[in-house]
């Protein structure tokens, strides 16, 4: 029913186009239609399993949009040559996105309300008594729209202390029949479990027609980031991947850094540099741009380009300029109060150097006085800089003062590639 609901959304929005352009129904049309559901099941934005948050089906059914939209216009421009107004395809776009991102809210929102009320529920049953299952248990309390069903978390031979039973604890395993596999449609277990342990539950688990799954013991890392995959035959988990590790989000992301620094350079750099280069020049005595080695890509170094904001002096490599710093000329407090010092940098960006968006680069000196200061530092250097950052919109920008200034900045940042997306 879903997907039928999917093909009317599209025919919808088809019929629509078609109007509008007084272009006849033809076989191309459908072609269109089934392209679309190759896309989705690309892209995975046709899925809707139990935990798809919404933020996902928004961005999964935006790259659909996105790459059906320019290979249907790739296709036509090669092959069939039909004209059609720009404002016809923006509005016909518009209308089929948000049709379909509606549709497709509308449906998980219902089937987490059916799953809440008690409908399409799947009994788990949980055996290791450790942190993870706990956490586990707790999800599947706080969240009823996923359709689970949890009464407690069951041991194997041992029973956990009194003290420690801050959850409900419905006995060893080993003490009951084969009969309690019957009552379950999803067994969780922990991989801290002994082998033969984890070997007995696989094999009850495909007697009675049970999904098995292993919960890991990688206490320290991100959950959200795993993403598993083999060599030949060899399993391995990935417990770090980013968005941005993916070839295609990487060619999205140098993209519009590509066009967008190209805009600036064409509309804002080419009347700047000569208008601001002079001004400087009447300020102080030295070159216009300020030129530094920042730390970048995996700690390779580049040469950052600025308009220049202070007088020469030697400590510009190894001291923060705060507002009210002495080597500030007057066009250069200008410059910093209104960030233009920093529009250089679309040059970088044009080089490959840097990033419209990312992590700010820090000089090299104060970049090596932080990192053994602050776990984690280098995450930042995972990806290019960028001229600008989450970091920044969220105040963390310019001097700092304090430890936990810099702290929260890295926070920023490694939730900034931790999240990534076009939209």
């Amino acid at each position: 029913l879903y997907y039928i609901g999917e093909f009317f959304v599209i025919l919808f929005s088809t019929e629509i186009m078609l109007y509008w352009t007084y272009t006849p129904w033809s076989n191309l049309n459908i072609l269109f239609i089934t392209f679309w559901f190759f896309v989705s099941i690309l892209f995975k934005s046709h899925v809707l399993g139990r935990g798809i948050k919404n933020r996902k089906l928004v961005k999964s059914t935006f790259q659909s949009l996105f790459f059906f939209s320019g290979s249907v216009a790739i296709i036509n421009m090669l092959f069939f040559n039909m004209q059609f107004q720009l404002l016809t395809i923006a509005i016909a776009v518009a209308l089929f996105y948000f049709l379909m991102l509606t549709y497709r809210l509308f449906v998980n929102f219902v089937l987490g309300r059916y799953r809440a009320f008690g409908g399409n529920i799947l009994n788990c049953m949980i055996v290791g008594v450790n942190s993870h299952g706990l956490d586990l248990y707790n999800e599947i309390l706080k969240y009823p729209e996923l359709g689970y069903r949890a009464h407690g978390i069951f041991g194997f031979k041992k029973r956990p202390p009194k003290k420690s039973l801050n959850f409900p604890f419905l006995g060893k395993l080993i003490n009951f029949s084969d009969d309690i596999f019957k009552r379950y449609d999803v067994i969780f277990f922990s991989e801290k479990l002994p082998i033969d342990i984890q070997s007995y539950l696989l094999s009850k688990a495909e007697k009675y027609n049970l999904k098995a799954n292993v919960i890991p013991e990688l206490v320290d890392h991100d959950f959200n980031n795993f993403f598993i995959s083999k060599i030949e035959s060899v399993p391995y988990i990935n417990i770090n991947k980013l968005p941005l590790d993916g070839i295609f989000n990487q060619l999205l992301k140098r993209s519009f850094d590509i066009v967008f620094s190209l805009l600036i350079s064409i509309f804002f750099l080419s009347w700047m540099i000569p208008i601001f280069g002079l001004l400087i020049k009447l300020s102080s005595k030295g070159p216009v741009f300020f030129i530094q080695n920042r730390e970048g890509y995996k700690g390779s170094y580049f040469k950052c380009y600025k308009f220049r904001t202070m007088v020469i002096n030697s400590e510009a490599d190894s001291l923060w300029a705060d507002d009210n710093d002495k080597r500030l000329t007057r066009i250069g407090k200008f410059l910093r109060l209104t960030a233009i010092d920093e529009m250089p940098q679309f040059i970088n960006v044009l080089f490959g150097d840097m990033s419209v968006v990312g992590p700010r680069p820090h000089p090299i000196n104060l970049n090596k006085e932080y990192e053994s200061k602050l776990i984690g530092f280098n995450k930042r250097h995972r990806f290019k800089p960028g001229i600008t950052g989450l970091a920044q919109s969220k105040g963390y920008s310019g001097y700092i003062s304090e430890l936990r200034d810099m702290s929260e900045r890295i926070k920023m940042d490694i939730f900034y590639f931790k999240n990534w997306s076009i939209i």
